[in-house]
């Protein structure tokens, strides 16, 4: 087997990639290190090092998701909507893009986290830097506090997660996911606005 020379950082994302292709095809149950590197026409040993192991990987596949998903909700956050309206919708387009763009093998990998304690502390973190965004991107114009303000956020990125997969599985178009998902953002803030009196 010949191995084409990639640098590191290179390699780690061909494996990425070629992961998420396999867990597209063929589900989360066939993704192990060693079908990876027959996938991806590389030796045993590379996905080993660039992950350490099943969990690493999945990890790392999770983690590429969330990273990206942050660096948009930071766009939002850098954009002057000058409204909670404009804001809402802007964070439900970057929310459902980013669902399509990541493709529909995210939902099964962030299934696949609740496998062990340890991935699922590393899932529950990643859910929390979103919920952190959505307070920042909500902030000029309602703070999110206490019992019913942690009740909203978990309303809010349950639903985003919900439409977002069915965005990126192409049951529901992009921009009906995004009415839907500003729609229901805007019904949870109302609603959290009404318990908070």
């Amino acid at each position: 087997m010949v191995v084409k020379r990639l640098k590191k950082e290179d390699r780690r994302m061909q494996l990425l990639e070629v992961a998420r292709g396999i867990v597209r095809q063929q589900g989360t149950e066939a993704l192990t290190l060693g079908y990876l590197a027959e996938r991806a026409s590389v030796t045993k040993p590379i996905p080993y090092d660039h992950f350490g192991d099943r969990e690493g990987l999945l990890m790392a596949l999770y983690q590429d998701f969330s990273d990206k998903q942050l660096a948009r909700f930071r766009e939002t956050l850098k954009v002057d909507n000058k409204t909670l309206e404009k804001t809402v919708r802007f964070f439900s387009a970057a929310y459902i893009d980013c669902s399509i763009s990541a493709g529909p093998e995210t939902g099964p990998i962030a299934a696949a986290l609740s496998g062990s304690r340890a991935l699922q502390a590393f899932r529950e973190t990643c859910v929390a830097d979103s919920e952190d965004c959505l307070r920042s991107v909500l902030s000029p114009y309602i703070l999110l506090k206490g019992v019913q303000g942690e009740a909203a956020v978990t309303a809010i990125i349950g639903a985003a997660d919900a439409l977002g997969a069915a965005a990126s599985n192409g049951v529901l178009a992009r921009n009906v996911a995004e009415d839907i998902l500003s729609g229901a953002i805007q019904g949870v803030l109302e609603a959290y606005t009404a318990s908070a009196k």
